[in-house]
């Protein structure tokens, strides 16, 4: 399977005085997996159905490898689809409903035969084909990927396709997700709210806030690099504190007491991980930002230790320490020494 190039160009979508999209604009490579992620109503899955047909763009275009869509019916587009609700023909087999789309496109029988057998073989569910569809969630999720898949679309769509399952389950379909994705080769635009299943799952996140993509990157570049606040505070836990101007390249974190180099003049704030965050048990290493609190509170999720730190200025810190290691940490009610290197701080720039 080859998989196809997506753009979005300009595209703008309004319903009545609402504004869904604004200005939307995103490529997607061939082969490649992008999960848009934001809050409801921040327009991920408006996106998702102006490029499924399902919704018109108010203005701007959407391509799939250079054909724009505007005027192609759904139905000729060419592309995969697996929603939150799964939408199997509960009287059909599970053989009969992954045939449906290759029935629809008048593929021979052989050819649907090998299709089908091939694709519940892919989803691990090839000792259903002869059973209804009468299965478990997580089962009838996987009849519904083969569903999209069977037809070999140069483009795959899944809208919070996984949100109604359990955790176990959605963490195994995420895998299992991940791996057919591999195996075929398509493009896959994945919409969720879910920042596990996107820091998971993603070649790229685009996250999105009122009808824009505030930032786009590698899963990696987004949790360690935020640009912004908001993004700082969507994706994972984080530490943020206001810095005084920057000047000569360094700046002052009031909340610490300590100042540190930053390159960005536009920075106005630091993003701080509560893992980049070390307790000092001996002596503090040279070159490095050096603190003091006291310990609130402390909860352990082996094997993780993570802490409340209020510091002398009021401010409350989250901190999180492996356990291996780290017998001697201080507990409730304890002053505790921490450290950061300044190089794990991402300057933030104005939302």
């Amino acid at each position: 399977m080859q998989g196809s190039r997506v753009r979005f160009e300009n595209v703008s979508k309004s319903f009545g005085t609402t504004v869904a999209l604004s200005d939307f604009n995103l490529d997607i490579a061939p082969g490649e997996f992008v999960t848009l992620l934001g809050a409801s109503g921040s327009g991920k899955s408006t996106a998702l159905n102006i490029l499924a047909g399902f919704s018109d763009a108010t203005s701007g275009e959407v391509f799939i490898d250079d054909r724009p869509l505007t005027d192609v019916a759904p139905e000729n587009r060419n592309v995969g689809m697996v929603f939150q609700n799964f939408s199997l023909f509960p009287h059909k087999t599970v053989a009969d409903n992954v045939a449906f789309p290759l029935k629809m496109r008048k593929v021979p029988k052989p050819e649907i035969d090998r299709r089908v057998k091939a694709a519940l073989e892919m989803v691990k569910l090839g000792e259903f084909a002869a059973r209804k569809a009468a299965l478990s969630g997580g089962q009838r999720q996987r009849v519904a990927l083969a569903r999209a898949v069977v037809f070999e679309p140069p483009v795959l769509l899944m809208d919070e396709c996984l949100s109604a399952l359990d955790l176990k389950l959605r963490e195994e379909l995420q895998e299992e997700i991940r791996r057919i994705y591999r195996e075929i080769g398509t493009t896959v635009l994945f919409v969720t709210h879910d920042q596990t299943e996107a820091l998971t799952m993603s070649d790229r996140i685009a996250i999105l806030e009122g009808g824009r993509i505030v930032q786009i990157d590698a899963p990696e570049a987004l949790y360690d690099r935020p640009r912004t606040r908001f993004v700082a505070d969507f994706i994972g836990q984080s530490n943020m504190f206001d810095l005084a101007a920057v000047k000569d390249g360094r700046a002052e974190v009031p909340d610490m007491g300590i100042d540190i180099p930053v390159a960005d003049t536009s920075a106005i704030a630091i993003s701080l991980r509560p893992e980049r965050i070390r307790v000092v048990l001996g002596d503090a290493p040279e070159h490095k930002s050096i603190f003091e609190g006291v310990v609130e509170d402390e909860t352990f999720f082996s094997p993780v230790v993570a802490q409340s730190v209020r510091l002398a200025s009021g401010r409350v810190l989250d901190v999180r320490s492996q356990r291996s290691g780290h017998d001697h940490l201080p507990h409730t009610g304890e002053t505790i020494k921490l450290v950061f290197d300044p190089a794990d701080a991402a300057p933030l720039a104005a939302d």
